[in-house]
């Protein structure tokens, strides 16, 4: 009789093999490995300009908002 309850891994790539190791890490060494500073990412300038502008979108929103609340406390 065969037994079908058994499952197979799918295979890993090498990418994988730290992701995987993480599990096996004390708690302390998880939080060492976790508290590394990720390097920072390279963006186009027209990416550049489209965070800046959503920046510039949440002031402005945040400015009516404070606004409007206020205006209403008095009406």
């Amino acid at each position: 009789m065969i037994d079908e309850t058994r499952t197979v891994a799918p295979p890993t790539a090498p990418d994988d093999a730290p992701e995987r190791l993480v599990m096996f890490l004390e708690p302390d060494q998880l939080v060492l490995d976790k508290s590394r500073p990720v390097p920072r990412a390279t963006l186009s300038s027209r990416a550049k300009v489209a965070l800046w502008a959503l920046r510039v979108f949440v002031l402005v929103v945040t400015a009516m908002v404070i606004y409007t609340f206020f205006s209403q406390l008095s009406g």
